[in-house]
């Protein structure tokens, strides 16, 4: 079951994970589209949602 997981993990270590949302959010904001598949984008989604409601 998955109580209290509310990281989406993606197969990869905490550092690593980080700095590759951090990326794909740069990207995203730099460019409005990126390429990316689905679990990385729900993660991305939870990452940057609350930077984009603050600069509004």
């Amino acid at each position: 079951m998955r109580h209290g997981k509310k990281v989406i993990h993606l197969g990869r270590k905490v550092a690593h994970r980080k700095s590759m949302l951090a990326n794909m959010a740069c990207s995203l904001i730099e460019h409005k589209r990126i390429n990316t598949t689905l679990t990385k984008a729900k993660a991305l989604k939870q990452f940057i949602e609350p930077l984009v409601t603050k600069s509004v």
